[in-house]
């Protein structure tokens, strides 16, 4: 398994999710960790784990 692309996913997925919540919903960076955190795992398993499923298919 390619753990760097997992990684890479969730940091950019992460980082993209943190700046536009707090630019654009929370104003907080605290609350816009926590979502862009969370944004980012949820992503990244998705495009590791899960849409590779389907794409075969």
């Amino acid at each position: 398994m390619d753990y760097k692309k997992f990684l890479l996913e969730f940091l950019f997925n992460g980082l993209i999710a943190t700046s536009l919540s707090f630019f654009f919903i929370y104003h907080d960076w605290n609350k816009s960790l926590i979502f862009g955190l969370g944004f980012g795992l949820l992503m990244a398993v998705f495009y590791r784990f899960i849409l590779p499923r389907f794409k075969k298919k």
